[in-house]
This record gives C-alpha cells, sequence and structure tokens, in this order.
C-alpha cells in the first residue's frame, strides 16, 4: 500500500503540466519525506509488562519460571531463587550462591508446597514454614553421587511417581524418600512430561521415552538425530509437537516424523526456538527465540503475535515460558522478566518508536484505521502489522475523526477536512472541530459541528458531499465541545473549559429559539469541567462531584444512581448496547450485560476517550498510542476468586523476628510493635488495600498501594487482622493475640482489682474519717463563728450602750454644767443683792431697820452655795461620774466632803473663779484649797492637779 501511494505520487508529478494540480504534488512530496522514517511495525498486541533487574534486583538472566498453588511466582535467576508476590521481589539463594537454571513448584498431598531447583552439582528444595519463610532442604548434598560433582541439574519435570533431576547426562529421580540415578548412553536435552509420558531428545539419536527406569527409543525419530529438539508438546489427535532449534517444527504421530509447514518456519529456523509452550484454552503455541524474541501462532501455525524489543520487549533472547494460572504469559530472558496479558480483553499499540504520540480520536473507514493524534492523523490496514503512515496536510492537534454516509470527516485544530483514498478536502475553515452530530430535520439531513467558535451547520452539496453551510445565529462564538441531543429537541451544549447551555434552534437549525445558561451554585455545584453524556432515555450532567438529569422543566435534578462510594471521582462515558464505563484517573470499570469488569487502563486526562470502532472493538485514547477492548473476549469476564495473602509478620523493632502467618498465633509479652505484610497475587494490576485491625478499630482504612501495614504499642489481647483489595470483596483474616506481662494476667488483674477494693475501701474510710473531722471542725467553726458573732454582737451592744451611755453622760455633764452654770449665777446675783444690799445699808443707815436688813442678809448668805444646789450637783455630779468619789476616797481616805467638792469642780474642769461662786468661798480660799488638797494627794507642786482628777 505504502509503494503504490508512492507511485501515484510519481505520476501525479510527471503530469503537472497537465493537471496543473499544485496542491496534490505539494502533498505527494509531503507524504514521501514524512512517510519513510515511520517504516514501524503497528502491531496491537496484548499488554506488556516489563520487569527489569533494576527491579528484582538480581542478575539480568533468569532460566525458568514457575508458579505455585497459591499464585506466587518463583524464577530460576542466576543469582538465586526470585520470589515476586505480586507486591515486591525477594532473592533466595543456594548455599554456595550457585547459579539456579530450573525451578518446579509441587504441593504436596497433605498441602504443603515446596519448590525445587537445581544448579550445578546442587539441587533440592525450599519449603515454607509457618511464619511465611522459605528454608532450603538440599537432596544432592545426601545423594553421594560422584556424579553430582559435575552435573548441572537445568530441568526438573514431575510424573505421578517422582520428582525429575535432569542434567545433559544424568537423570535423577526422588521419589519423597530416595534418590535414584539414571544413567543413559548418550547425552539429552530437556526432559518433558506430556500426558504423562516423559520423553527426550537423546542427542545424535533421536526421542526416547523414560518408562520404568528405562531409556526406550521411539521409532521413526532418527530425522532429529542432527537436530536439536528445544519443545516436545502435546499435539491434536494425540500426537507430538516437536520444536528444533534450527531445523523447524515437526508432528510425531509415534510412527514417523512429519516436518509441520506454516507460513514461519523457515524465520523461525533462522532466529533459533529455544523454548515453546502449548497455551490454554486454544491450544495457542509460544515459541521462544534466542535472535528475535517472542511468536505467538495459533493452532494452525498462523502468527497472531510477534513480541520482539522494537515492540516492548526486554530483549530477543527468551530463556523460559510459563502460563500462569490468569491464562498470562511469563517470559524468561536472558535481560529481565517480562508478562504479557494473554487472556486480557485489552491489546495496545505501544512501541518505543511510536509515531502516534497521544491519541484522541478513532475511525475505521474503507478497511483501515485512521487515527487522530496531537502529532495528525494516522493510517494502516485494520488489525495488521503493517507501519503507521501519516497523512500528509493534518499534521497537528486532531480532536475527532468521524464517518458520517460514508464520509470521513476530520475536525482538526488548523481547519475541518474530508479524508479521501488520495489525500485530504478541506471543507471548512472552522477550527478546533471538537465533536459531529448527525440531526434529522423535516427536509433533510444536517451536520452540526461544536468547534472553538461556537456552533455550525453543514449539509451536503450536488455532489452528496458535506460542506459548510453557516454559523449558528444566536449562539455566542464560545467553544463547544461537546453537543447531545435530547428527545425533545433540545441541544445540551458543554463549554471547553466553564460553562453548560441548553438551546433550541429553529426548524432551519440556523438561530436560537431558546438560550438558556446554567449558573452555580444555583443551577449546578459547579461551572467548570461540565461533561455531557447520552445517557437512555435521557443525559447525564457531570458537574463538581455530582451528576444530574434534566426534569421536565428542564431543571438539573441529582442522579442518585451514580455516587461516588469509594472516595474516588470518576467520569461516565458510554457505549453500544447498554454498554457504560466508569473512567477513573488509573482503571476503567465495564458494564455490561454480563456485569462489570476491571480494566488497569489511564485515558488522557481532562479528554478521556473512548470510542466503538465496531461491534467488537473498542478504543481508548491513551498518552501513548492505544488500546483496543475486544467485546467478545469479555462476554465470560474474570472472575477473581483470589484473596490477599499475609506474607509476613515480624517484630518491628527486631525485623529478624517472625511469627506464624496461618494459623492464630500468640506473640511475646515484649513484642507489642508488629508489621504485617500481605499481597495479591494478580500480576500487572493496579492494586490497592484496605484494612482494619479488630480490637483496635473497627474502621477501615482508606485504599492504599502499600502492601504493610505497621502497629505499635499494641495491649494484651486478641486482635483480628483484615485486609481486602480493590479487586473484589473477599477478606483475608488474620488472627493473634499478645501475651500479657505479669501484671496483665487474669490473677494480676484480680489481685490489683483486690488491692484497688482495699485501697478504696481504706480510702473511703479515711474519707469518712475525714469528712467527720471535717464536719467536726466545721461545727467547731460555726460554733467559734456563732461565739464571735455573739461576742461581736454583745460588743456591738455594749458599745451602743456605751454611746448611750456617753449620750447620757454627755447628757449629764451638760446638765451637769447647767447646775454649775446656774449655781454660779446664783451665787453671782446673791453676791451682788448681798454687795447692794449693804451698800444700801450704808446709804441709809438706820432707815434700813437691822431687823432687816440682817434677815434679808442672812437669807442670801444662806442661799449662796446653798445644800441645796451642792446636792443637786452632787447627784448629777455621782450619776456622770459614779465612781469618781469611791475611786478618790480610795486614794485619800483621809479627804474632807468640801476637798470632794473642790475635786468634783477640779474634774469638770472649772476655772477658780467658777469654783468660788460655787464653793461659796473666795478665789484665795479656792488656791487654799487645792494647796490642801495637793498635800493630802501628796502631788508635787509642777503637777496639773486638774489633769490628776481628769484621770481618776
Amino acid at each position: 500500500m505504502i509503494f503504490s501511494k508512492a507511485k501515484e505520487c510519481f505520476f501525479n508529478i510527471s503530469f503537472y503540466n497537465q493537471s496543473n494540480n499544485q496542491n496534490r504534488i505539494k502533498s505527494c512530496f509531503l507524504f514521501l519525506l514524512v512517510i519513510l522514517p515511520l517504516l514501524a511495525t503497528a502491531q496491537e498486541t496484548p499488554q506488556l509488562i516489563n520487569f527489569p533487574n533494576t527491579i528484582y534486583k538480581a542478575h539480568n538472566q533468569n532460566w525458568a519460571i514457575d508458579q505455585s498453588k497459591d499464585n506466587i511466582i518463583y524464577a530460576a535467576n542466576s543469582d538465586g531463587l526470585l520470589e515476586y508476590d505480586g507486591a515486591a521481589w525477594k532473592l533466595y539463594q543456594l548455599p554456595n550462591r550457585q547459579i539456579i537454571r530450573t525451578v518446579l513448584c509441587d504441593t504436596l498431598i497433605n498441602g504443603d508446597s515446596r519448590v525445587y531447583v537445581g544448579g550445578f552439582s546442587e539441587f533440592g528444595y525450599w519449603q515454607k514454614t509457618a511464619k511465611g519463610q522459605l528454608i532450603y532442604h538440599s537432596l544432592s548434598q545426601n545423594a553421594n553421587f560422584t556424579s553430582l560433582k559435575t552435573e548441572e541439574i537445568w530441568h526438573i519435570t514431575k510424573a505421578k511417581d517422582a520428582i525429575y533431576f535432569q542434567s545433559f547426562a544424568r537423570i535423577y529421580k526422588y521419589d519423597g524418600k530416595k534418590i535414584t540415578e539414571l544413567k543413559s548412553s548418550g547425552n539429552f536435552m530437556f526432559i518433558r512430561n506430556v500426558r504423562n509420558r516423559l520423553f527426550f531428545h537423546m542427542l545424535t539419536k533421536g526421542l526416547y521415552e523414560l518408562k520404568d527406569n528405562k531409556f526406550l527409543p521411539l521409532p521413526g525419530t532418527s530425522l532429529l538425530s542432527n537436530a536439536v529438539v528445544s519443545g516436545i508438546l502435546p499435539f491434536s489427535n494425540n500426537r507430538l509437537l516437536i520444536t528444533t532449534t534450527k531445523h523447524g517444527l515437526f508432528i510425531y504421530d509415534f510412527e514417523k516424523l512429519t516436518e509441520w509447514k506454516i507460513p514461519l518456519s523457515e524465520e523461525l529456523k533462522k532466529n533459533i526456538i529455544n523454548n515453546a509452550l502449548v497455551l490454554n484454552p486454544d491450544s495457542s503455541l509460544a515459541l521462544g527465540t534466542i535472535l528475535k524474541g517472542l511468536y505467538l501462532l495459533d493452532k494452525n501455525g498462523n502468527l497472531k503475535y510477534h513480541f520482539k524489543k522494537e515492540n516492548g520487549l526486554q530483549n530477543n533472547t527468551i530463556l523460559a515460558l510459563k502460563e500462569d494460572s490468569r491464562k498470562h504469559l511469563w517470559l524468561g530472558m536472558d535481560q529481565g522478566i517480562d508478562l504479557i496479558k494473554l487472556s486480557s480483553p485489552i491489546i495496545s499499540y505501544q512501541t518505543n518508536d511510536n509515531p502516534l504520540g497521544s491519541t484522541y480520536a478513532a475511525a475505521i473507514w474503507k478497511g483501515n484505521l485512521y487515527v487522530g493524534s496531537n502529532n495528525g492523523v494516522f493510517i494502516k490496514k485494520w488489525l495488521s502489522a503493517e507501519p503507521f503512515r501519516a497523512i500528509p496536510g493534518l499534521e497537528g492537534q486532531t480532536w475527532t475523526l468521524k464517518v458520517v454516509d460514508g464520509q470521513l470527516l476530520c475536525g482538526h485544530n488548523d481547519a475541518t477536512f474530508r479524508i479521501e483514498e488520495n489525500g485530504i478536502t478541506r471543507i471548512s475553515s472552522v477550527t478546533g472541530g471538537w465533536v459531529f452530530l448527525p440531526v434529522e430535520t423535516k427536509n433533510e439531513k444536517l451536520l452540526l459541528q461544536g468547534s472553538y467558535t461556537g456552533l455550525h451547520v453543514y449539509k451536503k452539496d450536488l455532489n452528496g458531499n458535506w460542506a459548510y453551510a453557516f454559523e449558528v445565529k444566536g449562539i455566542p462564538p464560545i467553544p463547544i465541545k461537546q453537543i447531545v441531543r435530547t428527545k425533545d429537541g433540545s441541544l445540551w451544549l458543554a463549554h471547553a473549559y466553564k460553562g453548560l447551555f441548553r438551546t433550541v434552534l429553529n426548524e432551519n437549525m440556523d438561530s436560537a429559539k431558546v438560550w438558556q445558561e446554567y449558573k452555580s451554585p444555583i443551577d449546578i455545584p459547579s461551572e467548570f469541567a461540565i461533561e455531557i453524556t447520552p445517557w437512555q432515555p435521557n443525559i447525564l450532567v457531570h458537574s463538581g462531584n455530582g451528576f444530574f438529569q434534566p426534569n421536565d422543566e428542564n431543571k438539573l435534578m441529582p442522579y442518585l444512581n451514580l455516587k461516588i462510594s469509594d472516595g474516588y471521582a470518576f467520569k461516565i462515558r458510554t457505549g453500544i448496547d447498554g454498554d457504560w464505563f466508569k473512567v477513573y484517573l488509573n482503571k476503567i470499570l465495564i458494564t455490561n450485560k454480563n456485569g462489570t469488569r476491571l480494566l488497569d487502563l489511564s485515558l488522557l486526562r481532562n479528554n478521556e476517550t473512548i470510542i466503538p470502532l465496531s461491534d467488537q472493538y473498542y478504543f481508548f485514547g491513551l498518552d501513548n498510542g492505544y488500546a483496543l477492548y475486544d467485546r467478545t473476549l469479555s462476554e465470560k469476564p474474570l472472575t477473581i476468586t483470589t484473596s490477599p495473602l499475609i506474607r509476613k509478620v515480624v517484630n518491628l523493632r527486631n525485623l529478624s523476628e517472625t511469627f506464624d502467618t496461618k494459623i492464630t498465633t500468640t506473640l511475646p509479652k515484649d513484642v507489642r510493635s508488629i508489621r504485617i505484610m500481605y499481597a495479591l497475587p494478580e500480576f500487572g494490576r493496579n492494586l490497592q488495600y484496605k484494612y482494619r485491625l479488630k480490637g483496635l478499630s473497627e474502621q477501615w482504612s482508606e485504599w492504599t498501594e502499600q502492601s504493610y501495614v505497621e502497629y505499635t504499642n499494641l495491649e494484651s489481647k486478641d486482635y483480628t487482622f483484615e485486609v481486602k483489595s480493590n479487586l473484589n470483596d473477599q477478606i483475608t483474616v488474620y488472627r493473634f493475640s499478645v501475651k500479657p506481662y505479669w501484671y496483665e494476667t487474669v490473677w494480676a488483674k484480680l489481685l490489683f482489682v483486690l488491692m484497688a477494693a482495699a485501697a478504696l475501701t481504706g480510702i473511703m474510710f479515711y474519707q469518712e474519717k475525714r469528712l467527720i473531722s471535717h464536719r467536726k471542725k466545721l461545727l467547731e467553726e460555726q460554733e467559734d463563728k456563732l461565739r464571735q458573732q455573739i461576742l461581736i454582737n454583745e460588743r456591738r451592744i455594749i458599745e451602743i450602750r456605751n454611746e448611750n451611755l456617753q449620750s447620757e453622760i454627755k447628757n449629764k455633764s451638760q446638765q451637769l454644767s447647767n447646775v454649775a452654770i446656774n449655781v454660779v449665777r446664783k451665787n453671782e446675783i446673791l453676791q451682788e443683792i448681798r454687795d447692794e444690799l449693804q451698800q444700801v445699808k450704808q446709804e441709809l443707815g438706820q432707815q434700813l431697820p437691822n431687823i432687816h436688813y440682817q434677815k434679808l442678809l442672812h437669807s442670801i448668805e444662806r442661799n449662796v452655795a446653798g445644800k441645796d444646789d451642792w446636792v443637786l450637783f452632787e447627784e448629777n455630779f455621782n450619776e456622770v461620774h459614779d465612781e469618781f468619789f469611791k475611786r478618790l476616797k480610795k486614794t485619800c481616805p483621809e479627804i474632807s466632803p468640801s476637798e470632794l467638792r473642790l475635786a468634783a469642780c477640779l474634774r469638770m474642769n472649772l476655772s477658780s473663779k467658777e469654783m468660788a461662786p460655787v464653793l461659796g468661798i473666795s478665789l484665795r480660799g479656792i488656791e487654799i484649797k487645792r494647796y490642801r488638797l495637793r498635800k493630802k494627794l501628796q502631788l508635787a507642786n509642777d503637777f496639773n492637779l486638774n489633769e490628776y482628777m481628769m484621770e481618776i
């Protein structure tokens, strides 16, 4: 096809002057410049996963691969035995670090597993302990065969009665108890068990069968005497398929040997077949070569896939083949280990020299596959190994490819094109055509296009070709990435970045009658990254983290059948026949009438492309190529029945200390921090786990890719560890308990309870006694407070009484003062009257009779300081100073009554002048009395007599 295209280009060039078709000539030259570098195999193949030695951290060479009953992969590596559980690789070495050439996994009658290995002068087996550790048991060391010193075990085969270890010159038979050495007359290659019969090739002789410890030649196989047989396989009609390194393939019916001629016979002879395997369930044939990688043939010998370094293999030298329990194929190679997921319904185009880049669109047209990517549009024959060819003129970002009425249309970053068998035609200058939507009107069929610049319409021209018609009026020139039409004729439009709109066009589809914009948060949670998906009988709108459907009034209502239940957001894509997809960030769930299946694919973010290419295949756009999903293979989805394995339980503080993993175990009392390692032997899957430790928490953890969990500060109690994967709901349970310290035992706890009870009783007794004492103290304090209050009240009463007394004394003193003053005034008046009377007597003489004069004078004298006045004064003075006279008489018993009167006047602080009238004596008499009183009181002359009287 490439050369026919080149021929056409040269033809057009030679007729340049006649056709004057400059564009076509330019395209032809561009084709020749672009296509020649892209001549590379473009076959879609099953998913291929590489495990380089940088991952498994051992030698490059892997000589054999096998799988145990618990799905663990074991590889015979030049450094030792490699173990892979889906989460981690681990290397086990032989005692003398020999190269391990072969490996065989076996299950004993009691259910125990053994991993048999062989190397130079050594063979034996690894067996797993209850703690999950592999312990090596040598069989050859105790065999005492001299030949073992120079023999190297290259293959191990199991038959009904024994395990056979095969070197080039010896076979060692192990029946579980003893080892028997079987010798032959020649050297042989690769003993094989086919339908419970042991066959091998004797070099320079032919095929032999080992039966009852005897080497029996098979008739008609002398043709193989000069060949090296690399494989003996079961074939149809009870025959054998014999593969040789350089002489091709043969079919043996136990009578004669016939060469099996297939299209690849000569190619296989050149590339040296090193090993072969019949695959289930379709009897396909896997041939590993030395020079050209792996060939996968169908049962008729036709090539299905060819894996080599150019399309993903790490190395072209295949040393080992193994089909695992999931019908995937493992390759042990001269450099690394590879896994081919043959049973997966997904095949992909992802090569080292991929010209496509990131893919966004695809279509099948006239037997060819067209793929649109960020590098342009590419073409190759559908489901062929021919290389992709770039279509000239369509370089750059391509958004969509769609076959409408037999025409292949391309929405491109630069314009809109129609792709034809001999070139391309530009049908409009509309840039960024994201989507085409055919629409039937009453009069004709139209084609709507969402682009960088709004909504556009195409019609068919007179030649029946789609041609640009017009831009729809009334719709803003916004970038429209999605268009979905509902049954009522409404068009729902999604903005490329921000916005959701609904429009209704008129009958001619040239203008909008209705334009409605949905705003957040009133109508939708978010206006960004809106997606619209057809969803029978309606549509789905994805906004924020939710899905919505319009009701009869075109109001968006939450669609409750799709919820984010696992904590991870997803998008929805629809397919054919009711198929639909949940698209996560790193996986896809496809749901159809047969159930739900997990696909390990990561689509282009924000441009998740899933296209039904045909009734059989879906196209998935990837960031480096694409993948195809075969719906016919998915009719019987693979049911994952395995649950995670508890691989190891170790002491976190001493990683060399491990514990039982398969039974309920009790951890030592000093082990309170552990690491539990788990794995699910599902290879090439995006595995995630949830776990919980019942006894510590009932809550499941978040999903994690980590294959171990650590717990610290565990208490002495029973625990149940549970773990599950994201592939199914099966839960693996591991139970363990932590042995208690002596103080955590039941007796210790009982003692602690008794001690606590005793302590509590003592505390209660002490507290009761303390309460009684406290109550007594409070009572005493209350009583003391009461007494204090009583004293305070009494003191207050006394103070009040004293205040009253002071007031009364003050009143009495006032009265006493008044009395004294009255006496003084009266005496003064009487003295004035006496003096006046004496003056009158002198003046009148005898005119005033003496008898009257003396009578008046005597009356005056009698009333001056009279006894009645003094008695009144004394009574008032005694009321005020009731103890004064007693204290004074006690101090001076010989004091006279007149001196007591003087002392009273002194206490009242009367002056001598005021005392004279009161006492009825002169001032001189007052001074004399003061003197005499001082003498009796024995007071010094300079001592104030008034102050002394105040203090008594």
